[in-house]
């Protein structure tokens, strides 16, 4: 039963960036070996279509059929295309992990991630895992943050308090106590990369941008007043282990935020943006772990992000700060590595969801399992 297998992870996150997607040696218990990786970015328009989907509007179920089709199709390109990387045959994977595209996620009534499974399952031949989150919420969970998990079995240290901080499009905190008597506690403290990411993109006249190794951020001068109306949002004042999304940090939010402060549509709105990320990400750290962490790892794209890491440098002087790759985990693949491992520990029967991260009553086994009679590969 511990042996271990070939699996494939396929991620895609609130950001809606593109796929990534691993090929990793794994018995669903230890760290996994990482084999090959890769990312297929989205085309523009199909970026913008999936964005489309975060809030209600016209003719969405038509809009959301289509795109979990098309999802699915692109999804079983990137295990094949990723398995061809690592030189093995898509017929030794044993198993895929795709945790799809987010489009809603409204807990406790539901949470939505599209990207066909039965398409994967029947373009590639191995069964595929997919669906994680809603047997969370059956439990009464959020199903949401899934990966806290996953960072305690690469990153637990006996004796040492650890902040594991993701920053996606939103973030979230793993309070690992180095205590293996205390329950693990976890949950997104708030926006990571978001706001900021749509500031960029408002400003490139609506074509995908980013404010690149924090620049805009760096050059401009936080806005007290604004900080402020930012740090005053209801979610942050909820404990935890709670989750969020777009619905509550993005495009609303932000347009609120420009109609408050039209001054800051610029560097200074993006220092301010930066810093709100710091400042929930910091707070929840040392909510989470107090006085405060002694150690911060920084898993993510934001990790990538000089304003952020410098500005949680500031705020929590006394942690140590590193990024996974400073302990051989890879910062982009980290989450597509998650799912493949999740995705074997399903086939084995074995719990994913952390009551301490989610919320849900009881641990439980997550996924759909979808499995293969027949090959139809195009």
């Amino acid at each position: 039963m511990d042996e271990a297998r070939i699996a494939i992870g396929l991620m895609s996150g609130t950001s809606a960036d593109g796929i990534d997607a691993v090929l990793v040696r794994t018995n669903g218990i230890a760290p996994p070996r990482l084999l090959a990786d890769l990312h297929l970015p989205y085309p523009e328009s199909l970026h913008r279509r999936i964005l489309a989907l975060y809030q209600p509007g016209e003719n969405e179920i038509d809009r959301l059929g289509a795109l979990h089709r098309e999802l699915g199709e692109r999804f079983a390109d990137a295990a094949l295309r990723v398995c061809q990387r690592g030189g093995l045959a898509i017929e030794r994977v044993a198993v895929i992990g795709s945790h799809g595209q987010t489009v809603r996620h409204r807990p406790p009534e539901f949470t939505l991630q599209i990207a066909d499974p039965f398409i994967i399952a029947a373009r590639t031949g191995v069964v595929t895992v997919a669906d994680f989150r809603p047997a969370d919420l059956a439990r009464g969970g959020e199903g949401a943050p899934l990966v806290p998990l996953f960072h305690q079995v690469l990153f637990a240290r006996p004796g040492q308090r650890v902040a594991v901080v993701n920053l996606g499009g939103i973030a979230n905190v793993t309070a690992l106590s180095g205590d293996a008597r205390t329950l693990l506690i976890a949950g997104d403290t708030g926006p990571a990369n978001t706001l900021i990411d749509l500031l960029a993109t408002r400003l490139n006249h609506g074509a995908r941008a980013v404010d690149r190794d924090g620049a805009a951020a760096r050059r401009g001068q936080v806005d007290p007043r604004a900080l402020d109306w930012l740090m005053a949002h209801p979610y942050l004042a909820r404990s935890f282990p709670k989750s969020t999304g777009r619905e509550a940090f993005g495009a609303e939010l932000l347009e609120a935020f420009l109609v408050a402060f039209p001054h800051l549509e610029g560097d200074d709105g993006f220092a301010t943006l930066t810093q709100f990320t710091v400042e929930t990400v910091a707070d929840a750290a040392c909510r989470l772990l107090p006085p405060h962490p002694e150690r911060l790892i920084l898993c993510g794209g934001g990790a990538r992000n000089p304003a952020i890491v410098e500005g949680l440098a500031r705020r929590l002087p006394l942690a140590h700060l590193s990024d996974a790759e400073d302990m051989g985990v890879d910062v982009s693949t980290l989450e597509a590595q998650a799912f493949a491992w999740f995705a074997v520990r399903t086939l084995r029967g074995l719990t994913v969801s952390v009551p301490g991260a989610t919320g849900a009553t009881m641990p439980a086994v997550l996924g759909a399992i979808h499995p293969v009679t027949e090959v139809a590969r195009t």
